[in-house]
């Protein structure tokens, strides 16, 4: 058998002596913007896969649309406010003798309200079904924009007559109920009755002081919530429907203004849900969603109120909203974060990350920055940022390794060739 002898295997070969050693080659700006949209899509579909709710509206009710056209989003048939929802429409005594105006098929929600009203049966949960049901007769109609139907129906405005003439709105006790706060403040601002809103907020910021005192117990967290609910449920229906979020910076500025002379620890109490939906919206927008940009005055007004919405991670969300500034966008920021995360020990990282969503927002930020620093031109850094995200966040962003190894073999080709270019034979 042929074997090599130790002076054959280890002779010098004058023309790889001169070759110096390459490090693969930078990406391409092409092959940036390939691993960007990689690294982007496969996140999405992560997120979607492990936190439905977290990016996407609720699920779609398979009832088929009379004009067979595919229908919009809306409640999920299996939630529990539909099942309510269902249980009042078929109470018996909501059902019209045969002779009524109309017949329960294809009746009016609002209609059963009011006949609901009328047998003095209405409460908060009943009100609930009824506005559940008109939204989404509105979601399934032909309107173009449920917004616009929502005003049109007017059920807002009925409920709330019915809210005051009961005496259920004296105190804020109904607005207890999150869901019910919720869609009532959808149908509010939609009609453009904030106002009555923003006396409930009110009202609810006379207990902050307490609430923000209390040892941290089961009622301590119902207090706070009783104190930031009504705020947070009306910034999350000024995000509704792609309207622009220039409304619900302002909320946040003009509740902030109700609080002039509160401590830091009673501000972070009243605004810090209502300051982390809109955060979430602004950093981490819906796939399905879009919204038209916010003007510079609203958006920055928001964001001098990060450090009290969230003290602890203010530097994270103030360097996201640098990046998404609507007319001053800069990653100066954002980069100086992720290098700051990068140069962590796996202890550290974990406590970073211990908040449920935290690796997430800050895989946003990295999404965003690259796309951001390739757009003007400053290839590096993205490609330093995207390889950040492929090494620190493999798991979450569920990227396949082969795509990955993909663009590694491109470069690789890339390097050999200019290798092999560089080798002359004697």
């Amino acid at each position: 058998m042929f074997r090599k002898t130790t002076s054959l295997m280890f002779r010098p070969v004058p023309a790889l002596n001169r070759l110096k050693i390459h490090h693969p080659l930078p990406l391409t700006p092409r092959e940036s913007a390939q691993l960007l949209n990689l690294l982007t899509i496969s996140f999405r579909h992560q997120l979607d896969s492990e936190h439905p709710s977290f990016r996407t509206p609720h699920n779609t009710s398979h009832i088929p649309r009379p004009s067979g056209k595919p229908r919009r989003h809306s409640f999920s048939d299996g939630h529990h406010t539909d099942r309510h929802m269902r249980s009042v429409l078929n109470n018996p005594l909501f059902i019209l003798p045969e002779n009524g105006r109309m017949s329960r098929v294809g009746r009016d929600p609002m209609e059963v309200f009011d006949l609901a009203v009328a047998k003095g049966m209405m409460d908060t949960s009943r009100a609930k079904a009824c506005l559940s049901a008109k939204k989404d007769k509105i979601v399934q109609s032909a309107i173009v924009d449920i917004r616009d139907g929502m005003k049109e129906a007017g059920a807002g405005m009925k409920v709330l007559k019915w809210l005051i003439s009961s005496g259920t709105s004296n105190n804020n006790q109904f607005l207890r109920d999150h869901d019910f706060a919720e869609l009532l403040m959808e149908y509010l601002v939609a009609e453009g009755l904030q106002e009555q809103a923003w006396k409930w907020i009110k009202r609810s910021f006379d207990n902050v002081t307490s609430a923000a005192s209390m040892p941290f117990d089961d009622a301590a967290k119902l207090a706070r919530r009783e104190v930031a609910g009504p705020l947070r449920a009306l910034v999350l229906a000024e995000t509704q429907h792609h309207a622009s979020f220039d409304a619900a910076y302002m909320c946040m500025s003009r509740a902030a203004s109700y609080l002039a002379g509160a401590g830091s620890l009673e501000l972070t109490t009243a605004l810090q849900p209502a300051g982390l939906v809109l955060l979430n919206r602004t950093c981490m927008p819906r796939s399905s969603s879009s919204h038209p940009p916010p003007s510079e005055s609203t958006f920055e007004s928001f964001t001098s109120l990060v450090p009290v919405i969230i003290p602890k991670r203010a530097n994270l969300f103030l360097a996201h909203l640098s990046l998404l500034h609507p007319s001053k966008p800069d990653a100066k920021l954002a980069l100086d974060y992720l290098r700051t995360v990068d140069s962590m020990d796996e202890k550290e990282k974990s406590v970073a990350f211990k908040p449920i969503n935290g690796m997430q927002v800050v895989i946003q930020l990295g999404l965003d920055a690259a796309k951001f620093l390739l757009e003007q031109g400053r290839h590096s850094e993205a490609e330093w940022t995207m390889n950040f995200l492929s090494t620190n966040f493999a798991k979450q962003l569920g990227i396949s390794m082969n795509q990955r190894r993909e663009l590694e073999h491109v470069k690789a080709e890339a390097s050999s060739i200019e290798i092999l270019a560089g080798i002359s034979i004697a």
